[in-house]
């Protein structure tokens, strides 16, 4: 069977290594250098430890080449991850199975449109067709029996208006706007530091963006922040609920210093308040919001960093028939899956922590802690999107969720294997993530 692969993040790596390990033959498709994306906040403290970011798989083959690797319960950084990931590129499986600076432009069915044979197994009957064009622009045709998208939703922030939407003035500024992580305490410092910014967002993103810039404040005590948040917040006042059986340091150490950011004296945190109109003059931002607090207001800023969460972009799967969970914009059994789960413990989509509450809160009792980050896909199914042998995989897979790790695609990596082989025994994680 031949597979192709979109994006060379860790997902696509692990699933091309995967895939070749079990005598598939991948082809691995990046249209940047691999791990691109990572590289781009290579400066921040991954808040998930190693033994959860990379695969049983992936540690026994770079053990077997001589590497040593960090211990399982350590952090990372951003760019000791694209080391990872670069090692692995480089194992002896996938030579010869990595195409970067390759973009996929369209994926379809050859001499079938999406509208033909919905819900029936001749679909299979005739393979992908990939679109490609190579670093030169030379475009080419190849054809595949199954398709994994990987690609990852770095490159499709959601806006910062109102409902999803951009507010007047955001398409026009949106390349002088953080969307992703800006390096504030490196590269980017001599914008930071003395200035003033507006984040708008509540999840870990917000968070980290808001805490490097108040990092700053001692050095630069003219350093401002606006912090605007577009949900109410909970009855304490502050925008993440600090949960005492949360199961990872890091995280709680994030949320209870980015809380203390709601009484800084640098700080003016807005709640339940919308962006209503961006302007750029080439200097600074005008923004006008509108809050309960204050009403309609104005307010210059040098900086603004939207972190409202990423989407799925579809654009791919236009000529297939891919079922499409509308709250999530994810693949509709595993969006309907995630969205169940979400309702169980008290929390809404795309918001990260923010709404994250004590289980007591949640109506909800267990033993023990309970992390709503450890969702198992345990059940291959959820994987099947409504086309044949084509599979969403990793961040991308969960839609505008906030909810993923890599360790939960992994086990999406060992289940859409144990699909396309029909073999239900097949684990080269060796029952490693059963649990």
């Amino acid at each position: 069977m031949r597979i192709a692969i979109i994006g060379g993040g860790p997902i696509g790596i692990e699933a091309a290594l995967y895939g070749a390990s079990a005598g598939f033959d991948v082809r691995l498709f990046e249209r940047g250098e691999i791990a691109d994306n990572v590289s781009r906040w290579n400066f921040v403290q991954v808040f998930t430890e190693w033994g959860r970011n990379r695969s049983p798989l992936a540690a026994r083959l770079l053990k077997a080449r001589g590497e040593t690797l960090p211990p399982d319960e350590e952090y990372s950084s951003g760019a000791e991850l694209v080391s990872y990931m670069r090692k692995l590129a480089a194992l002896e499986p996938l030579q010869n199975r990595i195409f970067p600076q390759t973009k996929v432009l369209a994926i379809t069915r050859e001499a079938c449109l999406r509208s033909d044979y919905i819900g029936q197994s001749r679909r299979r009957e005739y393979s992908f067709r990939l679109l490609l064009r190579d670093s030169q622009g030379t475009e080419r045709i190849e054809n595949f029996d199954a398709v994994f998208d990987a690609s990852g939703v770095y490159a499709s922030p959601n806006w910062i208006g109102s409902g999803g939407a951009p507010c007047p003035g955001e398409l026009n500024c949106k390349d002088c706007i953080d969307y992703a992580l800006p390096d504030v305490m490196g590269k980017e410092r001599a914008r930071f530091a003395g200035g003033s910014t507006l984040v708008v967002g509540s999840g870990h993103s917000a968070a980290s963006t808001l805490l490097s810039v108040a990092d700053l404040m001692d050095e630069f005590p003219t350093t401002k922040l606006v912090w605007v948040v577009r949900r109410n917040v909970p009855s304490h006042g502050a925008p993440f609920t600090l949960v005492p059986e949360e199961t990872s340091t890091t995280r709680a150490k994030l949320h209870h210093r980015a809380n203390a950011l709601v009484n800084h004296p640098n700080v003016r945190f807005l709640h339940s308040t919308v962006v209503e109109k961006i302007e750029h003059d080439g200097a600074c931002f005008r923004v006008q919001v509108s809050a309960p607090e204050i009403g309609e207001h104005w307010f210059e800023v040098d900086n603004i960093a939207g972190h409202t969460g990423f989407r799925a972009d579809p654009e791919l799967w236009q000529e297939l028939p891919v079922e499409i969970h509308p709250p999530t914009g994810a693949p509709r059994k595993l969006g309907e899956a995630l969205n169940a789960h979400n309702k169980i413990n008290g929390v809404g989509l795309s918001t990260g922590y923010a709404e994250k509450q004590p289980l007591k809160e949640a109506g909800e009792t267990r033993d023990g802690a309970f992390d709503r980050w450890s969702f198992l896909i345990n059940d291959p199914q959820l994987l099947q999107t409504g086309e044949p042998n084509f599979f969403v995989l990793g961040i991308k897979s969960y839609g505008r969720d906030a909810g993923f790790l890599m360790h939960n695609g992994f086990r999406q990596v060992r289940d859409v294997f144990k699909l396309l082989s029909g073999d239900d025994d097949l684990d080269l994680y060796e029952g490693a993530l059963n649990s």
